[in-house]
């Protein structure tokens, strides 16, 4: 197995696992409130990695362009996407909430396509193709999905 599979796979058990916090927080705290301290968290931990690892330089070699992706990305993925999906968390419980978000592979493989020229083999489409499936099948239980 790859490093990169691995550390996939230990990313994967961390957002697991901090989508069952974050739900239990959610029944004293705002979702706003999770983004702000959640952002904050991650902004001060990975400061401080960045300067640990790579000194002050880390944040001076950076391109205007280059920092721009990472704006608009910060505010799609992290800020808006967040923010959706903790109150999706908060109104229909990790185990409805975790699996719909697991279809995000299908979007960053269709955005991958048009936007940065990458060319998935067909077992990728595939498998995108199979969570679709297992998302289709969650959400067909209509007594979980309108409660």
């Amino acid at each position: 197995m790859s490093l990169g599979i691995l550390l996939a796979i230990v990313a994967t058990l961390g957002w697991g696992a901090g989508d069952v916090f974050v739900r239990r927080a959610m029944f004293a705290v705002s979702p706003e409130l999770v983004v702000v301290v959640v952002v904050g968290m991650v902004a001060a931990v990975l400061g401080i990695v960045a300067v640990s690892t790579e000194g002050v330089a880390a944040f001076g070699s950076v391109e205007l362009a280059a920092l721009g992706i990472i704006a608009v990305m910060g505010a799609l993925a992290w800020v808006t996407g967040n923010l959706f999906y903790f109150h999706g968390l908060r109104r229909a419980g990790v185990t409805l909430a975790a699996p719909i978000l697991g279809a995000a592979p299908l979007f960053a493989i269709a955005l991958a396509v048009v936007f940065a020229g990458e060319r998935p083999n067909l077992l990728t489409v595939v498998g995108a193709f199979v969570v679709v499936i297992g998302v289709a099948v969650i959400l067909t239980d209509r007594n979980r999905v309108l409660r």
